[in-house]
């Protein structure tokens, strides 16, 4: 295996793996992915590769049917938080070979705030009504409807509360036992975490500092509730988080759509740039799955054109959000077919051009209006222009002789093909088909 995933020594926008800058793309129907079991891992897994994707989710969380706790029972049904379930933890060691022996990439959450939500936490192993290790005065012992309400859990370093933090550390030494030993993890601290920086500092720090006994470094973000606070924290902080984790403006509550979605991810960009220098951006999380108007996720037309403008807009890792078919649990397209389907057109893409070496350029599309087109590019070398809806915009180029390609993404096929000669602007008109790419790239 080769280097561990890092920022990029060669654009510190993107990832690097096995010393070259990477796109991550992913696509996956699972939040939680290592509690599969049989060959459902695998051939998952087989069919992201086999579209081109490198880039999955899997947060340590065991609050679905057929997931299993961490933590083993005793003969009266109690859990017992000083005994490991080997189950559990088998299937986390699977789960790294798998994704360890196809080079995908892992972003791994460590804590997922709904397993405590509501009526969730009535059940779950650390609510001390269901072991037999914690005090009853620990934790609440009753679940509400309101899913933040066990911030109790999330306050045990504030609070000093040491019979609790005592066995989060222990279970998150358990998961860097295994996690550690492999190159292809990344960290993610909370999933739409809101429990404050002491928080995320305390788990971002614990887990360097195993990582350095370990012999290693480790990347790790935490994924705030508001995509703004993710960019901020990373800014303040940019000795513990390396990368930016901002999945949450990728739906319509916390996030945009349009050219409001494109203009906040560079004004993001920029910030960070002018504060700390580039880090990877990721969406471990792009929304968009449901087709009858949620307000919150968004549906899949909106899922697919968030992909997009990630991509041109200078993303180091897109991955859409899980699909559970005729589930109510469906917040994207997850590993559908029309989600690798696109996975694969970026993957044609970059047999035309290094999208890793280009950056965002709105400044070369002279007539666009809002949210008619985008484009990344290396002016003089390679362009690329994303068209959500089709219509035609006239695009800047530095004098020279190129190739012109158009790219029917939903279908994953090159359509126009054609030369530019010597001149320094094109008018660019795909079909009036949805999501069509045009890739330009100079003569060699």
């Amino acid at each position: 295996m080769g280097n561990r995933i890092q920022p990029s020594p060669k654009n510190r926008w993107y990832w690097s793996y096995n010393d070259e800058p990477i796109l991550l793309l992913g696509g996956t129907d699972k939040d939680n992915l290592f509690q599969w079991t049989d060959n459902r891992l695998q051939a998952h897994l087989d069919d992201l590769v086999k579209a081109g994707g490198n880039f999955v989710r899997n947060t340590m969380s065991g609050r679905k049917e057929n997931d299993v706790s961490p933590f083993e029972k005793d003969n009266n049904g109690m859990y017992d938080l000083h005994r490991w379930n080997n189950l559990y933890w088998d299937r986390l060691s699977n789960f790294l070979d798998e994704t360890s022996e196809r080079e995908v990439i892992v972003e791994l959450t460590l804590w997922d705030q709904h397993d405590f939500a509501g009526s969730r936490w009535n059940d779950h192993a650390w609510n001390p009504s269901n072991n037999d290790t914690l005090p009853s005065d620990t934790l609440p012992t009753t679940g509400t409807s309101d899913w933040q309400d066990h911030i109790a859990f999330f306050r045990t370093v504030e609070e000093s509360n040491d019979a609790v933090l005592t066995h989060q550390k222990r279970f998150v030494d358990r998961i860097l036992s295994y996690t550690l030993k492999y190159e292809n993890v990344i960290y993610n601290i909370t999933n739409e975490g809101w429990a404050g920086i002491e928080w995320e500092r305390h788990w971002a720090e614990h887990v360097l500092n195993r990582a350095k006994e370990h012999g290693s470094h480790v990347n790790i973000a935490n994924m705030n509730l508001t995509p703004e606070d993710s960019v901020r924290k990373v800014i303040e902080h940019p000795e513990t988080f390396s990368y930016v984790e901002v999945s949450q403006h990728n739906q319509n509550v916390a996030g945009a759509s349009g050219q409001d979605h494109w203009d906040n991810l560079q004004a993001w960009r920029s910030e960070v740039a002018d504060a700390i220098g580039p880090r990877p951006f990721n969406n471990v999380k792009i929304y968009g799955g449901y087709n009858d108007g949620n307000d919150v996720a968004g549906d899949a037309e909106q899922a697919i054109r968030w992909f997009w403008q990630n991509i041109l807009g200078g993303c180091a890792a897109c991955r859409f959000h899980r699909q559970v078919a005729g589930n109510e649990d469906t917040w994207g397209i997850g590993g559908s077919k029309r989600a690798l389907t696109h996975i694969r057109s970026v993957r044609m893409i970059e047999e035309m051009v290094d999208l890793c070496s280009l950056t965002p350029h709105q400044d070369l599309l002279v007539d666009a209006v809002p949210n008619e087109a985008y484009c990344i590019a290396n002016p003089g070398k390679s362009y690329v222009v994303y068209f959500p809806t089709g219509s035609e915009v006239t695009l800047d180029l530095e004098e020279a002789s190129y190739h012109l390609r158009y790219l029917t993404t939903e279908t994953a096929t090159w359509t126009t093909h054609d030369t530019i000669d010597t001149t320094t602007e094109v008018l660019l008109n795909p079909s009036d088909q949805q999501n069509q790419i045009v890739v330009i790239a100079a003569d060699p």
